[in-house]
């Protein structure tokens, strides 16, 4: 006897090259079956996904959920299961100096798994703009913090903004990313100065010295340190940054997205390996609104459903070295299921730069099963459909 069957639907899993109709049996906390049929007698309940897409529970792997702490953040519930997505990835909200507010209080209040990735300058995104001096950076408080969470931290964040960097450039990448490895951890770097700070060669600089499984962010940001090159190409250095096996992501947000760049880069072959959303409380309801909007966003500059759903589970999960848990429903993973479709739109979302495009195919949060409970979508709001 199953706990919760999920019956008819179209399962998506590109962690094993799934793409059809299926059903999933949950048992307790774990998938327990994926087969063709599983009769309704087995399970003690049953959802009806006719007519549904079935992924493994999405993952946002950039938002920002350090509530009350972070002005800006949002809970994470509200970037999390209430959108369909059932584990977050906080990137940078929290410094060393801040970061226990996020084991005490808000991962335990969640029913959205949350990991994070740690700010190197001390005090996180809490003032902003952060790192106006060296002594924000403290690595020996980093590695201490690290090791007492390294079960929730999964990396290393700076943004390439701020007096710090505007001065001193690519020594500030170097001290972080020497953190980053001295504690095997990947650093994530945010690209994109709206404030035009800091120099645009800066990214020309870093770029080289970023290796495999480090994460350049906003890799379709228009502002200032952007990789486009000319009106049709981009800079050798992503390129080059791609073969290494440096790890794409969009984190769209309200100020890093352009669709003219994101169609350069696309045009040029830099795909991205993460659809994110880079949400935050005031970005819920303004251009973002959570993860599978911006997915929708993806399927109307061209890409497919499924690799849309692979950016959005397996990727991120490898990344992030949590795909023994997530990203996939073979039997024995956590029981975090995503239940989706695609709805007809007129929606014209604006970008940073206030260029609209049409998304006439919007993807749609249902239901998600966190931990084997049903947990029915309720966003905060939906994108205008006309």
């Amino acid at each position: 006897m199953y706990d919760l069957l999920i019956k008819g639907g179209k399962v998506i899993d590109p962690a094993q090259n799934i793409g059809r109709q299926m059903d999933v049996a949950i048992q307790g906390a774990k998938i327990a079956a994926l087969a063709e049929s599983i009769s309704p007698q087995e399970a003690r309940q049953t959802v009806d996904a006719s007519n549904k897409i079935v992924t493994p529970g999405l993952i946002d792997a950039h938002c920002h959920v350090y509530a009350n702490v972070h002005a800006l953040s949002t809970d994470p519930d509200s970037a999390g299961v209430r959108q369909g997505v059932t584990t977050v990835i906080d990137c940078g909200s929290a410094g060393q100096a801040t970061f226990g507010g996020f084991p005490k209080y808000v991962i335990p209040s969640a029913q959205t798994t949350v990991y994070c990735l740690l700010h190197a300058g001390s005090v996180g995104l809490s003032v902003m703009p952060e790192l106006n001096d060296w002594s924000e950076i403290d690595a020996e408080a980093i590695k201490a913090t690290i090791e007492a969470h390294r079960d929730l931290i999964k990396g290393i964040k700076l943004r390439l903004v701020g007096k710090l960097i505007a001065a001193n450039g690519v020594e500030v990448f170097k001290k972080a990313k020497k953190i980053a490895k001295d504690n095997k951890l990947p650093i994530m770097v945010h690209i994109g100065d709206p404030d035009k700070q800091v120099p645009a060669s800066v990214t020309r600089d870093f770029l080289p010295l970023m290796e495999a499984g480090d994460i350049l962010s906003h890799i379709y940001t228009a502002q200032q340190g952007n990789v486009l090159q000319g009106t049709s190409g981009v800079i050798p250095e992503i390129k080059a940054a791609q073969e290494r096996g440096v790890i794409f992501d969009v984190a769209q947000g309200r100020l890093n997205f352009s669709f003219r760049a994101a169609e350069q880069c696309l045009g040029a072959g830099i795909m991205p390996h993460m659809i994110s959303s880079d949400v935050v409380a005031p970005s819920l309801t303004d251009r973002v609104y959570g993860l599978t909007a911006v997915m929708s966003r993806f399927l109307a500059l061209g890409l497919k459903l499924e690799q849309l759903v692979q950016m959005t589970t397996i990727n991120p999960a490898r990344v992030f070295g949590i795909d023994s848990s997530k990203g996939s429903l073979k039997p024995g993973m956590d029981a975090d299921v995503s239940i989706i479709e695609v709805v007809s739109s007129n929606w014209e979302p604006s970008d940073a730069e206030g260029k609209t495009r049409l998304v006439k195919d919007l993807i749609v949060p249902r239901l998600c099963v966190k931990a084997g409970k049903v947990i029915k979508s309720n966003p905060v709001a939906v994108p205008p459909v006309a």
